[in-house]
């Protein structure tokens, strides 16, 4: 029993890659979100990608949902937004440690590099539910042992994006351009290395 414990832990330690993977897929997340909100992430991408890397190593918070509500209140009390994308990267890298499958593997090394099929903006990120996007990307049913590593990639790719999405709009964004990528007209293909 006491050799268990370690390995179930080690098992839930967070994202299943190297951190090469999990930033590939932190970035490729944002390439289809908020025009605005995409060029605050590259003005201030050390905190954004600090923020990821440090949450994909290690479990997801059980509180992720009130944490990313919090998000756009903070973008709304004019929080400073070199804190504001550490916070959104943190949200982003807890959504790889909680979705990425057991073991990687150098199968999921390369998945992570692309291309990516994600489904499109979904109404709940266009409503601006940041916290409805945390939910419906944990609860989605999937078998890590069936799912081929490009399916989860973009998967994640896709929970990112809609996270993304719905977090700007809650704090006030421009909802307009995510029609460009609505679901009913997915999926969006995300080439590598773009």
């Amino acid at each position: 029993m006491h050799f268990v414990a370690p390995l179930v832990f080690a098992a839930a330690a967070g994202f299943s890659g190297s951190d090469r993977a999990a930033l590939n897929l932190a970035i490729a997340g944002t390439r289809d979100c908020p025009p605005d909100l995409s060029a605050m992430i590259v003005r201030f991408r050390k905190e954004f990608l600090s923020g990821v890397r440090d949450a994909a190593r290690r479990p997801a918070p059980a509180d992720l949902d009130a944490r990313v509500r919090g998000i756009p209140r903070a973008i709304l009390a004019r929080t400073p937004f070199s804190e504001v994308m550490g916070r959104i990267g943190e949200a982003v890298g807890a959504l790889l440690s909680a979705g990425s499958p057991e073991g990687g593997g150098e199968a999921w090394e390369k998945a992570s590099a692309g291309p990516f099929r994600y489904s499109g903006v979904t109404a709940a990120a266009i409503a601006g539910d940041p916290a409805g996007a945390v939910r419906a990307a944990l609860g989605r049913k999937r078998d890590p042992a069936s799912e081929p590593a490009e399916t989860a990639a973009s998967r994640l790719v896709s929970d990112e994006t809609n996270l993304l999405w719905a977090i700007w709009i809650a704090a006030g964004g421009d909802a307009r351009p995510a029609g460009k990528f609505d679901e009913r007209n997915g999926p969006y293909v995300i080439p590598a290395g773009r």
